[in-house]
């Protein structure tokens, strides 16, 4: 992040001031600096400060003016996050009571009945953001608000930047027929479809119906579609969702510009869960500055943290968690200490570059942070964050990089979404409970010889497995982006079935006429994704390419200064595909992670000066790493404090659950 032009690191550290002692402030803010931060988080929850009667309190515990100020005072930045929706274990995520008891203000389901958001200790009615209701009175609050925030904004204050509204995913109920189906929902979605096809005759051909004008369109409530041809109307739903996801955290962004707030970046936080339909990070990032994802897991959650953090990196501006679990809300299972360090540095390892910790204070309904709400600490744990906050200076000129990219495309993760078989609930929550998207997905084939979404979810989770088993360093990503990014890979990966969108074609053609390296497969799209016929890829692949040396399954086609290479046979077993991707990968000249010898122990390198090479045993028993550097070295845990000497082969045990930043020293 860059303050007064100079890169700031973005490790900060929630501090929620309505729920502490104004008399305690300035002691806690002692704390926070001590443990070495220099950036905090603050809600400012408009249902806390903002009265019945419409007047805002700005006094006592409610003073952020004052508390910013203290802030100021010590050195610390903050990034400020005004809601509307707070979340933050308030009971009504923060929304005054006028808003959730107002019908008019309530989202819907397909039935027309309101949907409740069923969280402890209070389920609440789920709040629109259709229409210009709620952005009405919001805009009231912000009007009292600004005179506040603005004289504190960088560099007169502390502000650096300022977040627009919380976790939009429709209070976690992304499922794709949940909600909002309200009728200033249903209105903004005759409008996306305006747009798209301009006149009722168009509409009616891709939608296969005899509407008479725009107004008569209604969005589905459940997946019908039994053949691809009649997958546009629940496309242009999903679309819509994704759409208006965004569109609502942009127009708060943009009333913040309108009351003064704009000299300091806007942010947003997508929740835990997954980065699929109908969230789009890269396609919100083009409407505000920085969007990331908040991280709450346990040390058994390695692969997951993995595969979070290789999304951030392939399709984030900045891979950034703005809430990373410290503590525990009382409802959740706990995240212990062992648990915080574990994914603390795990994350890191796998290119996390900035981290909100949440909470760094305890509070009513939290525990566990590293100070209390008395102002005092808890050693051991303060302890953690002056090592990680000591570490993290130690690295910051070190760097990870990959030369893969594992792709997917918005259309796989629109199917996946649409026949998810738990829908109404949302895949994100079923995330949390353990469930990938291989348990949502039923086989539901669309008259196509492999069901689309069920496949292309089981060989993305294959494809990972061995690509990490294979020591390649690879991002996540998607190829249709403005602008796009997939000329930073030397190889990208992307398992492809009979439908494919057009425009995903088009990107991926033309990164691989640039030299970029395509292995695709199992099918080659024949169908773009209104299930018309798409030739594209048919006629870049011409002749029946040629056969690879060692590889039986598969065939390269030479595009341009590029290349593809079409795996026939992506049905292996874990040891077979990792071979084949292992032999695909050495023709792009993808360079390799060092082998520990062991299968389960992963490794990392951050190259830099100086440069880490990170080993993470993840597994509850301890394993040896038996590691052969190309120079002559001596590893440094700057963990642990441990210094192991080569000259070039090391043998290191790595007790359970531990990972190991070692600095590479000559």
């Amino acid at each position: 992040m860059q303050v007064d032009g100079k890169t700031f690191p973005l490790y900060s550290g929630s501090v929620q001031p309505w729920r502490l002692e104004p008399g305690k402030w300035g002691e806690i803010l002692d704390r926070v600096v001590e443990l070495g931060f220099g950036c905090i988080e603050v809600y400012i929850p408009w249902g806390e400060h903002q009265r019945a009667d419409g007047a805002c309190d700005f006094s006592g515990s409610r003073d952020i003016g004052g508390f910013l100020d203290l802030a100021f005072e010590r050195g610390l930045f903050a990034i400020v996050r005004p809601g509307p929706h707070a979340n933050a274990e308030i009971t009504g995520f923060g929304y005054p009571e006028r808003i959730l008891r107002d019908p008019g203000m309530h989202a819907r389901g397909p039935e027309g009945n309101p949907v409740y958001v069923p969280t402890p200790p209070r389920m609440f009615p789920a709040v629109s953001y259709a229409g210009d209701r709620l952005y009405w009175e919001f805009e009231d609050y912000l009007k009292e608000l600004a005179p506040v925030l603005k004289p504190r904004l960088h560099p007169d204050g502390p502000i650096v930047a300022i977040q627009a509204d919380n976790e939009m995913t429709l209070f976690f109920r992304t499922g794709a027929f949940d909600l909002d189906y309200c009728d200033a929902a249903r209105a903004e979605y005759r409008r996306l479809l305006k747009d798209k096809y301009s006149t009722v005759s168009k509409l009616n051909r891709a939608h296969r119906t005899s509407l008479k004008s725009f107004d008569q369109a209604q969005p589905p409530r459940r997946f019908e579609a039994e053949s691809a041809r009649e997958l546009p109307p629940y496309l242009d739903w999903a679309a819509f969702k994704e759409a208006h996801l965004q569109n609502s955290v942009v127009r708060i962004a943009g009333m913040f510009k309108d009351q003064g707030l704009d000299s300091v970046p806007v942010t947003h936080n997508y929740p835990l869960g997954h980065l699929r339909s109908p969230l789009d990070l890269p396609g919100l990032e083009q409407g505000v500055d920085l969007v990331g994802m908040d991280m709450y897991y346990h040390k058994g959650d390695y692969r997951t943290i993995k595969a979070r953090c290789l999304a951030l990196c392939g399709l984030s501006r900045y891979p950034y968690a703005p809430e990373f679990g410290a503590g525990s809300h009382l409802a959740w299972p706990p995240i212990d200490l062992p648990d915080q360090v574990f994914t603390t540095l795990a994350a890191t390892m796998n290119g996390l570059r900035g981290i909100n910790f949440y909470m760094i204070v305890d509070r009513e309904r939290w525990y566990g942070a590293p100070i209390r709400r008395d102002g005092s600490v808890d050693p051991e744990r303060a302890d953690v964050y002056r090592r990680f906050l000591a570490l993290a200076k130690k690295i910051q000129g070190a760097r990870r990089s990959a030369d893969v990219l594992l792709l997917t495309t918005r259309l796989y993760g629109r199917l996946e979404n649409l026949t998810n078989v738990f829908d109404p609930l949302s895949p994100m929550a079923l995330a949390g409970l353990g469930y990938d998207a291989v348990s949502w997905c039923p086989q539901i084939g669309m008259g196509l010889k492999r069901p689309p979404a069920a496949t292309h979810a089981a060989l993305q989770e294959d494809l990972f497995t061995a690509l990490s088993a294979a020591r390649l360093s690879f991002d996540i990503g998607e190829p249709e982006r403005p602008g796009g990014n997939l000329k930073r890979y030397k190889m990208m990966v992307l398992p492809t079935l009979e439908i494919l969108e057009h425009q995903a074609t088009v990107d991926l053609l033309a990164a691989v006429r640039a030299g970029g390296t395509l292995v695709m497969g199992p099918d080659v799209p024949r169908l773009d994704e209104t299930g018309k016929a798409d030739r594209t890829f048919k006629s870049a692949l011409t002749g029946r390419g040629e056969k690879i040396p060692r590889i039986p399954s598969a065939r390269l086609y030479h595009l341009g200064s590029g290349r593809i290479i079409l795996l026939n046979d992506l049905a292996q077993d874990g040891a077979g595909l990792t071979k084949l991707l292992g032999a695909v990968s050495r023709l792009a000249d993808c360079r390799t992670l060092p082998d520990p010898g062991d299968p389960a122990i992963d490794t990392a390198e951050h190259s830099g000066e100086p440069g880490f090479l990170w080993v993470v045993n993840p597994t509850g028993e301890e394993r040896q790493a038996e590691l052969q550097l190309k120079e002559a070295a001596a590893l440094t845990d700057r963990w642990s404090g441990e210094v192991f000497k080569g000259p070039d082969r090391f043998n290191l045990p790595i007790p359970p659950y531990t990972v190991r930043p070692l600095e590479v020293g000559r």
